[in-house]
């Protein structure tokens, strides 16, 4: 009974650990490969049927896109208020690109930004309140924040088309 209580209390705390976010160069960097035929061309006009869509470019094999992000979004995905780290309460913008090769694309967020909580207009990178020296913050706050990006970015993503006959 103990052993099932303990891992009943563990699988939370293993599930907040679970992200795609890799640290480059000190900068935090969402990436993920999809499987899916899919063009160029569909993926941009189904980026901008998202209604997050700020900016999308297709230019040398690579489609380049700003989508934003609301409070609204992330509580989708578990955000609390009152639990989790301020940065979230206005939203922001991420920026990134995707690759496409035979059966797959690859989409890398480089840049990942939230509105000042304080006056909201002004744009902070998240690695400012993410990583301490070079590395994440160790703390199961961080942690779960990262998990509600990487939850929404794969909801955006992962409605792409699969090809023509979707």
């Amino acid at each position: 009974m103990k052993k099932l209580l303990l891992l009943l209390l563990m699988l939370p705390l293993l599930s907040f650990g679970q992200h795609r976010f890799t640290i480059v160069k000190e900068n935090l960097v969402w990436e993920k490969v999809f499987p899916g035929t899919v063009t160029p061309e569909e993926m941009m006009k189904q980026i901008k049927l998202t209604g997050k869509c700020q900016y999308v470019d297709f230019n040398y094999d690579v489609l380049d896109f700003c989508i934003s992000y609301t409070l609204d979004d992330l509580k989708r995905f578990g955000y609390r208020q009152i639990l989790d780290p301020s940065f979230f309460s206005e939203g922001g913008i991420c920026t990134g690109m995707i690759e496409f090769k035979e059966g797959r694309y690859k989409v890398t967020i480089f840049k990942l930004e939230c509105y000042d909580p304080a006056d909201g207009i002004l744009i902070y990178p998240i690695n400012n309140y993410v990583l301490k020296n070079g590395e994440i913050r160790d703390s199961e706050r961080y942690y779960r924040s990262l998990s509600y990006y990487d939850q929404y970015f794969n909801f955006i993503f992962s409605i792409m088309p699969q090809g023509k006959d979707w």
